[in-house]
């Protein structure tokens, strides 16, 4: 059985949206094996939430790589060990597409190109922003085009992430309907201009300007209501230390990016305000993930998962 750990990313990151993830050290791991007849087990957080039939992303995507390479009639026997909370805006579906993709390419030989997988994994998840990173780690700027994703990664060095989970889902249709069908002009410009200052910022580890760069006008405003707390949230971890923050995805998670060594501080600081609001959330102190999505050694130690800070 081939078992790949991938991780959890966090796309838009404020004004980035739909173009920028970043990946965290916060893991699933998806193993798979040939089966004469389809099966999906699944464990850990949120299991219950999960697909246990062929509809599970993972079996899907390893499907399509099974489709590719001339192995239409193939089943498997799939496994998720899921430590990503699902629904919550961490990429769980991209890895867990991601998972299946890397798995099955492993079990049939390799053979599909890295380009040819990243592109597959990107077209399954509908744009780079969460599938992209939890393939390759770290940063990734991308696009999709009619000749496949266009993409920069950056390595960031030195940044934390702190990362609070309330105990809610906000599902994606959902937050989608939650936007409007146009925007004004200027708030366009504002996004413009912060998804420049964001990505320089990144780029260059002038991580002081991501207070300004984070900010948003395009989906956070209009998408608080279904995180009742959000700006509360941010104006926290802003005040505790926190370089920037932002809904990390659609939500309910939010993100702050912070030195490492303040991440555990400002993670409890976020979770006391869903707290002190009657929601439960866990926090977490996370690391920039650089590996991606990596196939695990045969009787190799299993990656740490991080457990959310006390």
């Amino acid at each position: 059985m081939i078992s790949v750990r991938v991780p959890a990313t966090s796309a838009n990151l404020g004004p980035g949206f739909d173009a920028v993830g970043l990946a965290l050290s916060l893991f699933m791991r998806i193993s798979l094996d040939r089966s004469p007849e389809p099966i999906v087990e699944a464990t850990g957080d949120g299991a219950e939430l999960i697909p246990k039939n062929p509809d599970h992303p993972a079996y899907r995507a390893a499907k399509f790589v099974a489709d590719f390479i001339g192995e239409p009639d193939i089943n498997f026997h799939l496994v998720q060990e899921n430590s990503i909370p699902p629904a919550r805006g961490l990429g769980g579906s991209a890895a867990a597409l991601v998972g299946g993709a890397v798995a099955a390419n492993d079990l049939l030989g390799r053979a599909m190109a890295p380009e040819d997988l990243l592109n597959l994994v990107c077209d399954l998840d509908g744009h780079p922003d969460n599938a992209a990173p939890a393939l390759l780690g770290g940063l990734i700027i991308g696009t999709l085009t009619p000749d496949g994703i266009k993409s920069v990664r950056l390595e960031p060095e030195d940044l934390g992430a702190a990362v609070v989970v309330p105990d809610f889902t906000v599902s994606t249709s959902a937050a989608r309907h939650a936007l409007p069908g146009s925007v004004p002009h200027k708030d366009a410009v504002f996004n413009v201009g912060r998804s420049g200052l964001l990505l320089g910022a990144l780029a260059t580890g002038d991580y002081g300007l991501l207070n300004v760069a984070m900010q948003d006008r395009l989906h956070q405003p209009y998408r608080a209501h279904l995180i009742p707390g959000l700006e509360e949230v941010i104006e926290t971890a802003l005040a505790s230390g926190a370089y920037g923050s932002s809904l990390s995805g659609s939500g309910p998670t939010v993100i702050a990016f912070a030195p490492p060594e303040k991440t555990q501080e400002i993670a409890a600081a976020m979770r006391e305000v869903f707290t002190v609001r009657g929601t439960e959330a866990k926090a977490y102190a996370l690391e920039v993930d650089l590996a991606g999505a990596r196939v695990e050694p045969p009787g190799e130690v299993a990656s740490r998962v991080p457990e959310p800070v006390a």
